[in-house]
């Protein structure tokens, strides 16, 4: 075997790798170059492209506020050099257009009260904002209105939004509390007048077990700057206790009118069992004292049929009545 010729071969291929090598970095640096080269020519010249900003308003006359804006985006076109669009776009576009309500011409519509701005006005701020070296088009909207009504300010109650479930054997015990139970808020007159209630947002409380307390952020009912309330938010709480199910035997009482003798009235049976479900903090508290169940006077019951329907007319109000047995009774008069 030949062992020079081989090692000629092997560094002819190698040379041969390293220049084919060369020339392949030397085409990428010259493609990149000239991709920079017509980007930036590209980008030297001029152009045009869609802007928007949000239209806001402040210092508004006194005892006025804005009930309606007829439009809350401008949008436009900006013509320049592209390279300046693309810093205008991803560096230094404000991102509002802010008027002095008090310093705009009005209009009466309908006996309703606009402050307005037209289109060139908006041009011009957006010109003065960007400077010389860029060119406003195609403003839009021509005009925006805004409607001033008078302020006023009114108090109105919470309410919440929720559901609630509860694990076996626990169940709300008492009323949920929601603090501050009712705010003040601020705004137009037209809006308020319609306003009942303050909504919180929505809050899915499932398989609780024990007493709960969350924070809850409240809805405002329009988002409009000149509305504004004393708080953003409530804390409810709902009360949790677990029950258990129980019963208590109860005497049947006889309500007649005076003039009745209830003495000879007989119930078959007598007495009745009443099922309740109650905590078990005041399962010990119940008390059959506490229950009352009778029956109308069958002299003044034209309908009785020979029976009497049981009402339970009094119980604690800490216990859920589940039901009664028997919910009829039968009764005889004796001479």
């Amino acid at each position: 075997m030949n062992w020079k010729l081989l090692w000629r071969k092997k560094a002819s291929l190698t040379h041969l790798e390293a220049a084919n090598k060369r020339r392949a970095y030397l085409f990428i640096l010259c493609f990149v170059v000239s991709a920079m080269f017509w980007l930036f020519n590209k980008l030297s010249q001029e152009t045009s492209a869609p802007f928007h900003q949000y239209l806001v308003f402040a210092d508004y006359p006194d005892g006025l506020v804005a009930a309606s804006q007829s439009d809350s985006l401008v949008h436009y076109r900006l013509k320049s050099t592209g390279i300046r669009l693309i810093g205008l776009y991803f560096f230094s576009r404000p991102d509002t257009l802010s008027f002095q309500a008090r310093n705009l011409p009005t209009v009466v519509r309908n006996n309703r009260r606009y402050n307005y701005i037209t289109g060139g006005q908006i041009s011009t701020l957006l010109a003065d904002t960007h400077g010389a070296w860029v060119s406003v088009q195609n403003t839009s909207p021509d005009t925006v209105f805004l409607e001033l009504v008078p302020a006023t300010r009114k108090k109105l109650p919470v309410k919440l939004n929720a559901d609630v479930a509860f694990d076996q054997r626990f169940k709300q015990s008492g009323d949920a509390s929601i603090e501050p139970d009712s705010i003040w808020i601020s705004g137009p007159v037209t809006l308020l007048d319609t306003l009942s209630y303050i909504e919180t947002e929505h809050w899915h409380a499932g398989k609780l077990r024990q007493t709960a307390r969350q924070e809850l952020k409240l809805l405002k009912p329009v988002d409009l700057p000149s509305v504004s309330m004393e708080t953003g938010s409530i804390e409810v709480r709902i009360p949790v206790e677990e029950f258990t199910e129980s019963f208590i035997e109860l005497r049947l009482e006889v309500e007649c009118p005076e003039e009745y003798d209830i003495s000879g009235i007989r119930l078959f049976p007598n007495t009745i069992t009443v099922t309740y479900l109650v905590s078990l903090n005041n399962f010990a508290a119940v008390e059959e004292g506490m229950f009352r169940a009778v029956v109308r006077c069958p002299q003044v019951m034209d309908d009785s049929n020979d029976r009497l329907a049981v009402e339970l007319i009094n119980h604690p109000a800490f216990v859920e009545i589940l039901g009664m047995h028997p919910r009829v009774v039968e009764y005889l008069i004796l001479e």
